[in-house]
This record gives structure tokens, C-alpha cells and sequence, in this order.
């Protein structure tokens, strides 16, 4: 095993001897990960000054002084777990909704409605429509003429 083995958790290791791989994979992972950083991002970008509010609000408080921040501490591990950035939560142990189920359960409604030819099907086909359209208009001579016979 090679060192980045050595250091990737078991389950994921399991993981990825069990999933086939392929490319619209790694692009379905890729865009999930986008989509949790700019999730973690925002989280971030609140916490910021929720942080300085409830410090600022312990200090001013006759209970304890870290009630706020306590907190505000654990609502991020909460989010932490929730939105799964770096894959280290388990998969199997999942008892709660995080992003990694909300995008399998989003999938999983884009495949049922496609196989039923729905909007997904009916928009699939529309834009194999426009691709064809568009190569057609690609393959005029430079004068902007149609060939003959369009």
C-alpha cells in the first residue's frame, strides 16, 4: 500500500474497490464537491460574525460566558457532518440527511423521470435537437448559404 493509501479511511478504501469508475462519475463527484465547498463557504461566512455576536453576548451575559460560543461550536460540527466536505463520515453510518443523500436522492428523481420520458427526457431530447441543429449550421459553406437541398 502507498502512502496515500495508508491514509485514506477503510470504508472509503472498501468504497472504491466496490463502485465501478468511470469519467461522468468522477464529473458527478466533482460537481457535488463544488457544490459543498460553496456550501461550506457560506456556512463560513455566517459563522464568522455569528462568532464575534456570541462572544460578545457571553461576555455581557449573567449565565456562563461560553453558553453562546458553545453553541455556535456545536451547530458547526452539525454542518461539518451535514455537508460531508472531504468525504470522512461513513456512508453507512448515516442516520441524518446530509448533502451527499440529498444529491443520491436528486439523482435517483432525474433517473426515475427520465426513464418515464418527463421533463428530464423531454429536455435531453430537446437539447440533442439543438446539438444536431447547431452541427448542421456548422457544416455550411463560409458564404452563409444552406447546401442544397436544406
Amino acid at each position: 500500500m502507498d502512502t496515500y493509501e495508508e491514509t485514506v479511511p477503510s470504508h472509503d478504501r472498501a468504497l472504491r474497490t466496490q463502485r465501478k469508475t468511470s469519467r461522468g462519475r468522477l464529473f458527478r463527484r466533482v460537481a457535488i464537491f463544488q457544490f459543498k465547498l460553496f456550501a461550506d463557504g457560506l456556512r463560513d461566512i455566517v459563522m464568522s460574525p455569528l462568532s464575534i455576536v456570541a462572544a460578545i453576548a457571553g461576555a455581557i451575559s449573567s449565565r456562563d460566558p461560553d453558553v453562546y460560543f458553545d453553541r455556535l461550536m456545536h451547530f458547526g460540527r452539525d454542518t461539518d457532518r451535514w455537508i460531508n466536505l472531504f468525504e470522512l463520515h461513513d456512508p453507512e453510518r448515516r442516520d441524518t440527511t446530509t448533502l451527499d443523500t440529498i444529491a443520491d436522492d436528486l439523482e435517483e428523481a432525474v433517473r426515475r423521470d427520465y426513464a418515464g420520458g418527463g421533463v428530464s427526457a423531454q429536455g435531453a431530447e430537446r437539447l440533442r435537437a439543438l446539438a444536431q441543429q447547431l452541427r448542421r449550421r456548422g457544416a455550411r459553406p463560409a458564404g452563409g448559404e444552406a447546401p442544397a437541398g436544406d
